[in-house]
């Protein structure tokens, strides 16, 4: 069966931005109307955004949608979904799954060998263990061994915390950024705007893009990588609109 008949048409002509009328968990805040109706969660809750920006962002994934429906291509929207439906009840959870990752950051692990990719590891992680260390006030512990290290207990601690301040929005993006790229340190610096997309991209894909420099790259991996270097742009693009306000 092909995408254009398992997709959803499109039913509506205009999509907008509109101040909420205070419905939904997000009251007062910004509404989707897919003409003049506000749009709805899979749980059918009101689909109302903290702020005008993201809003618009969502506004304009349905205006650009054709003549059939392509959820892939409207991230914000799958975001707000995932926020109002899933991490608004479960939010400590979540946070608790991601604090999980702090024992095992990809940017506390490191090779001995070879020596080309120990430095392109350092080139890419120290910068961000140096952000951590001034952000958080904390202590990173790396190695180049096999075994897990445990990192110190005021470490630990200042993360849970950073990860559980987060409202739930921006511990979507978070949530994203941590899963994506394998590492708290690298989801932080994401989320907080302390890095770019490209930035996260290099850091959080070192190791791949040393083997691929040595022994080429296959049609299937450089699929992969190109999807997940678009998450980390669409984070950021959410990450930015939420700033906005």
């Amino acid at each position: 069966m092909s995408d254009a008949v398992t997709r959803r048409k499109r039913f509506y002509k205009a999509a907008e931005a509109a101040p909420s009328a205070g419905e939904g968990a997000a009251g007062g805040g910004w509404a989707v109307l897919l003409d003049g109706r506000g749009l709805r969660t899979p749980a059918k809750a009101p689909l109302v955004v903290p702020g005008r920006a993201l809003a618009q962002l969502i506004a304009d994934e349905w205006a650009a949608q054709e003549t059939h429906i392509a959820p892939e291509t409207m991230p914000a929207t799958k975001l707000a979904n995932v926020v109002i439906d899933r991490v608004v009840p479960h939010r400590a959870q979540i946070a608790a799954e991601l604090a999980g990752y702090i024992g095992t950051d990809l940017v506390c692990y490191r090779a001995d060998n070879p020596k080309e990719l120990a430095a392109l590891q350092a080139r890419h992680w120290d910068p961000l263990v140096d952000w951590a260390r001034t952000r958080y006030d904390i202590h990173l512990v790396t190695t180049t061994g096999l075994l897990a290290v445990d990192q110190p207990p005021a470490t630990v601690e200042r993360l849970t915390r950073a990860i559980e301040a987060a409202d739930p929005w921006r511990l979507a993006v978070l949530h994203g950024a941590v899963t994506t790229a394998g590492s708290v340190v690298i989801g932080l610096a994401l989320a907080e705007a302390g890095i770019d997309p490209a930035t996260a991209y290099d850091a959080a894909f070192a190791d791949e893009h040393f083997q691929i420099a040595r022994w080429g790259e296959d049609a299937e991996q450089a699929e992969r990588l190109a999807l997940l270097r678009r998450d980390l742009d669409d984070l950021a693009r959410i990450r930015d609109a939420l700033n906005a306000g």
